[in-house]
């Protein structure tokens, strides 16, 4: 099976920057996996809050590409889903803040697609979820680039990265109960 990959971070950082809403590439790609994880057949909903009014140049396609991408790591429930972050070569607290923008983005898409955030019942992904928000408000200024908290951010990437695969399965497990109980499936 072909591997599906995402838009170069830098270049989609690059064409962002042209457009008139200038967002984190970490950040768009969280709102856009936020907003699949919540709700896969909303194919339009990050459109206007990424590009605001331009649909046109390299920002659109690049953007197009990465929720393309997206969808198809996320829907074929493979381990293969990827946060789109810096590279390695990056100094660490430049990276951990992408990933703190990441995880915002991501909870905002959720919101976007009516995912609830706060105030859920016990459960792996209200834990999932309140683990996420405390990432996102994580200050990445006191981080330094040491061993110990360049091991701990790769922890907390992995941590995500597998929080958004067991999020977007249990909804979609969830949505599919709703579905068979509303059509009679179930009984």
């Amino acid at each position: 099976m072909k591997q599906i990959s995402l838009p170069v971070y830098a270049e989609l950082s690059r064409a962002l920057s042209d457009t008139t809403l200038k967002l984190h590439a970490s950040q768009v790609h969280g709102l856009i996996s936020g907003i699949l994880t919540g709700n896969p057949s909303s194919s339009a909903a990050w459109e206007e809050l990424v590009t605001g009014s331009d649909e046109q140049g390299e920002a659109h396609d690049l953007l197009q590409s990465l929720y393309d991408n997206t969808n198809k790591q996320l829907d074929e429930f493979l381990f293969e889903f990827q946060i789109l972050l810096p590279s390695d070569k990056e100094v660490l607290p430049e990276r951990a803040e992408a990933l703190t923008l990441w995880c915002q983005g991501f909870l905002t898409g959720l919101k976007v697609a009516n995912v609830q955030i706060v105030g859920r019942d016990a459960s792996e992904i209200t834990e999932a979820i309140n683990d996420m928000i405390e990432i996102a408000k994580m200050n990445y200024e006191d981080v330094v680039a040491s061993e110990e908290d360049e091991a701990a951010y790769v922890e907390l990437v992995e941590y995500v990265r597998m929080a958004v695969i067991l999020i977007y399965q249990d909804l979609r497990e969830s949505g599919n109960a709703k579905q068979a109980v509303q059509s009679g499936q179930l009984h």
